[in-house]
């Protein structure tokens, strides 16, 4: 690009490369700027090294005239690059050597660019395949949220995250929908607090030991997790929204969440026992080592549970709609009330054989299976989900999906941005949505970083996807519970 163009980068500290923060370059003064930035922005004390996100240590005027805009430049403090060096790449940050094939999915939806910076460094580790990224496709702490990985002869525990077994399970209701929403709303409530019924035999029942943990289950959590009441908007497939037991004038439940500290305990074992290894390549347990078979048990227990807790906060949710002791009903009521359509994780691995027998480990960050037939892919609490069915070979996208919306902004940026926006009258404004759906959150930080204009458009990102799967049904939400205050 011309050198006098000034450039929009973000710098990062090496160490903590979580750390970081947007700057505008000026031509020709690029290094005074970068150590000025480092020092007042990143709280660095002496910074001395610039590398961009190749590892390439930059050195001369030539080097800084080729930073491209919306660059990672890296800042330390004399140590080396901290990453996997990747000699070869393109003016725009592509691998043009990586080992395995990256994929986005994306071209009408937004893609930040430290998102695709980091699903492009994860195709770099060992044992990588295929990395794919989903126009939901969003950073996450170290490893990007909206995709999937093919690996094989390992797993990357990282690439899963700590809230294992997150998923979506989609119940049809024995709901006339000309109920009143408001007076349904007033019943809500304890959704995000402890369930005070039998948990053991509950957990029992699913072939789970209780464990301390067991005081949320039951609970939705923060974050983008959610319960959600919907009607159907449109029906694009009759044939095959028939066939999944669904009619036009249904009420579904949408509930979104996962295994809560339990999940979150396993990455922090496996993190606290991987000592400096975890610096470059994050840790990866060889199929059939015993730290490989400690965490896959302790994985597929995290979704058990996950599966659970979801089934638990449909049957809670579902009884304070029936004015029903929320404590006594049981799954067997439930099974009266409501009728089980999908139940899917989200974050996850998963054992494959494809292609001549090889066998691959199907890791997922943020991303619904695809081979699992009709799956939700839900929008920003203001926004239709999606019901679409893959098709197609399923290898290409890694047998996965995007799982929803995913971010736009970051929380900090959404916060900031909406508290200005709407400032006293937020709670009032946000409570309901441009589609006239009621929504119950009264945690403003929450309900700041959860809104609608903090997520990608929906419509981009099924559009992305329009060529791997047919659209079955949109359904239009009516009343989402996130939190709401005793």
């Amino acid at each position: 690009m011309e050198t006098t163009t000034n450039r929009r980068v973000t710098v990062v500290s090496n160490v903590n490369q979580t750390t970081r923060t947007v700057a505008i370059l000026r031509s020709g003064k690029e290094v005074a700027q970068i150590h000025l930035i480092a020092k007042n922005k990143l709280r660095m004390k002496k910074p001395q090294r610039i590398f961009d996100a190749s590892g390439h240590e930059l050195t001369t005027t030539l080097d800084y005239s080729t930073i491209y805009n919306d660059a990672l430049i890296y800042v330390s403090s004399g140590e080396a690059f901290i990453g996997v060096i990747r000699p070869d790449t393109n003016q725009h940050g592509a691998d043009t050597n990586t080992a395995a094939e990256v994929v986005l999915l994306a071209d009408a939806a937004f893609v930040d660019n430290d998102a695709l910076s980091q699903l492009k460094h994860t195709a770099t580790l060992t044992g990588v395949v295929r990395a794919v990224g989903y126009p939901d496709l969003c950073p996450g702490l170290r490893f990007p949220v909206g995709a999937a990985f093919l690996v094989r002869d390992r797993v990357y525990p990282e690439l899963i995250g700590g809230d294992i077994g997150c998923g979506m399970t989609l119940y049809r209701l024995n709901l006339n929908a000309n109920f009143q929403v408001e007076k349904v709303a007033n019943r809500l409530k304890s959704l995000d607090k402890e369930w005070h019924g039998d948990k053991e035999s509950f957990l029992c029942a699913n072939g789970l030991m209780p464990s301390n943990h067991d005081v949320q289950l039951g609970t939705i959590g923060g974050g983008n997790h959610f319960a959600e009441l919907q009607v159907v908007h449109q029906v694009v497939d009759q044939s095959v929204f028939e066939q999944m037991g669904l009619k036009s004038n249904d009420v579904v439940l949408l509930v979104h969440s996962g295994s809560r500290s339990l999940g979150k305990s396993v990455l922090d074992r496996v993190l606290s026992s991987s000592g400096d290894k975890r610096v470059k390549d994050g840790v990866c347990y060889l199929e059939n080592s015993p730290d490989f078979n400690s965490y896959m048990e302790s994985h597929d227990t995290a979704c058990v549970w996950a599966r659970c807790n979801r089934e638990l906060i449909a049957q809670r949710f579902c009884a304070m709609l029936t004015a029903q002791d929320e404590t006594l009903v049981s799954s067997k009521w439930m099974q009266t009330i409501a009728t089980k359509l999908i139940d899917i994780h989200h974050n996850h691995v998963e054992l494959r054989s494809e292609r001549d027998g090889e066998k691959i480990w199907v890791h997922r960050k943020g991303a619904a299976p695809s081979d699992r037939g009709v799956v939700p892919v839900p929008g920003s609490r203001g926004a239709f989900t999606y019901l679409v069915r893959p098709r197609g070979d399923q290898y290409g996208n890694a047998f996965s999906l995007p799982h929803g919306a995913g971010r736009k902004w970051t929380r900090n940026k959404a916060n900031a941005t909406v508290s200005e926006k709407y400032k006293g009258s937020m709670v009032n404004v946000l409570s309901k949505t441009d589609l006239g759906s009621t929504v119950i959150c009264e945690d403003r930080n929450l309900l700041a970083e959860e809104a609608p204009e903090a997520y990608k458009d929906i419509q981009d990102v099924v559009s992305d996807i329009s060529n791997i799967v047919d659209v079955i049904a949109i359904m239009k939400p009516i009343l989402t519970y996130k939190f709401r205050r005793e």
